[in-house]
């Protein structure tokens, strides 16, 4: 059939291909959020993931415990 559907991050966007058509996820109420997490083991010592992780907490701090 050659059709598909993937969820993407807003900065992946942009990317063209021949045929690819982004759709913005959506609600009654408008615009979706999708909510997501990532863990990493304390014993990975892997410095690449390990700063990108870092790099999330102090962009996306998590809510404080309890909301």
């Amino acid at each position: 059939m050659n059709t598909g559907i993937s969820l993407v991050l807003e900065s992946d966007m942009g990317i063209n291909y021949a045929g690819l058509v982004y759709r913005e996820l959506r609600d009654g109420a408008g615009p979706s959020r999708f909510d997501f997490s990532a863990y990493w083991r304390d014993d990975n010592e892997n410095p690449a993931l390990a700063a990108f992780l870092n790099l999330l907490s102090e962009r996306y701090p998590s809510p404080p415990l309890g909301r």
